[in-house]
């Protein structure tokens, strides 16, 4: 191997230097050539290579490199104007010199898929064009049921904004959010609209564009002309791998011998300090358990890092990080209470442990799609979401747990087994659609709200010998529960055990509501 090809590998992993040698012998032939593009172009990273290729992108990717070798030839159509260009394209565009200019063309958007531009102020920031298709009113949404980013309706009317500052360029889809970087259609590159559109534009109206973005990666931004990899992107602010923080293109990098960028916060080691970026982001309950840091500490586990802290009132915190800087473990021991929105968004923390809190608030790991472990053995009270759309964690055994709040688990399609030997009140849509629990244990409850359960198609036989009370729409869609008991039970709501076919034996020796009785009745099943 080269010393060319080592220095790739260092940077870029030992896949991406046996994939450089087969494919770009060109390149080799030129001294530092190929070394060179990628470190202009793509930030250092050893999960290039697979994230090329689990996008098959890798053939894209050599013609990207090739492209810079060679001079290219002058576009077609050199003296044409971005309109004339466009209507060859079959567009009309139109220039909006106004906030009312620019609120003229929402009526081209679906309820639910306007344009965050329609919100007001983006003339302050960016010079705003809409292009149209000619044929704008035969194309349908209702006949675009699975839409895709540049079908037919969602490239019929875009957006093309250039920024102020910089002239980057973002042409904006008409599905808006329903479909994925909506905001790149084209991939941002105005020619792959129809050759000459860039020059058109920067001849016309001074729009130059230095850097030209030919494909994208998945989790990846191009910011003058360089790919970085990001964890999190956030108000159009990207927290990239490697200490990079890029905000409105411009690009910061945080040495590595004082700082930690792990998820969206900035540990300071020398100052003892953790802290967010963007102050304008949800300030979730995180950086609060932490506090004021005392001691910090940092070791290496193969290819992640841990970081011990100790803080002002003798809690111990342990985080994990991965080679990626994505926290993927937390420990605080003595830490009693978590108030809201702790890891609110979080997207690869798979471990908790939290072996003396007592008290968790509202929104507790909402949206976290990966955790598989939570330790909380003296944990009594939970807010609501609690792990709201979750869907990793299979067991949990909460031993004193009393109370939870509503949506606990909600839409957790993997949960198995849940013991909660002494929790007494629960509220709404507890385990709502949760499609796998087999196994749920809760001697001691006694009140539960709405939506109990509903939509579990694997739980077979109910005990809970205290419960009282319980709300509507109790076990509604369970089609495979056989046995219920419920010799406390004095108050139903409406629908309880609706659609249920299987039901053969229901003990409810107290129920008062005669209604329910008499519904409950009428079941042939039973």
């Amino acid at each position: 191997m080269t010393l060319e090809l080592k220095e790739i590998k260092k940077k870029y992993g030992e896949e991406m230097a046996h994939f450089c040698r087969e494919h770009f012998s060109t390149l080799l032939e030129i001294k530092g050539l190929l070394s060179s593009l990628l470190m202009e172009h793509f930030d250092p990273s050893h999960e290039l290579y697979n994230d090329l290729k689990e996008n098959n992108l890798l053939e894209e990717f050599v013609k990207y490199l090739y492209s810079f070798r060679e001079e290219k030839e002058e576009l077609i159509d050199r003296n044409k104007t971005p309109e004339e260009l466009l209507a060859k394209a079959g567009y009309d565009l139109y220039e909006c010199k106004t906030e009312n200019a620019i609120q003229s063309f929402k009526k081209y958007y679906a309820k639910g898929e306007e344009l965050c531009t329609f919100r007001g102020g983006r003339l302050k920031t960016d010079y705003v064009f809409f292009a149209v298709k000619k044929n704008v009113d035969t194309i349908k949404r209702e006949d675009f049921k699975n839409p895709k980013r540049q079908d037919e309706y969602g490239t019929s009317v875009i957006s093309i904004q250039f920024d102020r500052e910089t002239n980057q360029v973002s042409i904006k889809n008409r599905y808006n959010h329903t479909v994925t970087n909506p905001d790149s259609t084209f991939s941002n590159n105005l020619d792959n609209i129809i050759e000459g559109l860039t020059k058109a534009f920067e001849r016309v109206y001074g729009f130059k564009q230095k850097y030209l973005s030919t494909f994208e990666i998945p989790d990846y931004v191009m910011v003058n002309g360089k790919y970085y990899k990001y964890n999190y992107e956030i108000n159009h602010n990207y927290y990239c791998t490697n200490n990079i923080f890029i905000k409105r293109d411009e690009v910061n990098t945080y040495e590595k011998e004082r700082y930690i960028l792990f998820d969206f916060y900035l540990l300071d080691i020398k100052d003892k300090t953790i802290s967010y970026l963007d102050e304008n982001i949800i300030h979730d309950h995180f950086i609060k358990t932490i506090k004021h840091i005392q001691k910090v500490e940092i070791e290496k586990e193969k290819n992640n890092k841990k970081i011990i802290i100790e803080n002002d009132v003798g809690n111990h915190i342990e985080i994990i990080i991965n080679q990626n800087n994505q926290m993927v473990s937390y420990k605080n021991i003595g830490i009693q209470e978590i108030k809201n929105d702790f890891c609110f968004g979080n997207d690869f923390l798979t471990e908790l442990y939290l072996p003396e809190v007592t008290i968790i608030g509202n929104r507790f790991c909402r949206y976290n799609q990966t955790l598989t472990t939570f330790y909380a053995p003296n944990l009594e009270s939970i807010g609501d979401r609690f792990c709201f759309a979750n869907k990793m964690l299979k067991n949990l055994l909460l031993p004193k747990l009393k109370y939870i709040g509503n949506y606990f688990c909600y839409d957790n399609t993997n949960m198995k087994q849940l013991d909660l030997p002494e929790v007494k009140n629960i509220g709404d849509d507890f385990c709502y659609s949760n499609h796998s629990l087999t196994t749920f244990y809760a001697p001691n409850l006694e009140c539960v709200g709405h939506n109990f359960c509903r939509n579990n198609e694997m739980l077979k036989v109910l005990s809970l010998p205290k419960l009282e009370c319980i709300g509507h729409w109790f076990f509604k869609y369970n089609t495979i529960m056989k046995q219920i008991d419920l010799p406390n039970v004095i108050a139903i709501g409406d629908d309880f055990c609706l659609n249920n076919t299987e039901l053969t034996e229901l003990n409810l020796p107290k129920l008062e509501n005669a209604e329910i009785i008499s519904e409950l009745l009428n079941k042939k099943c039973l």
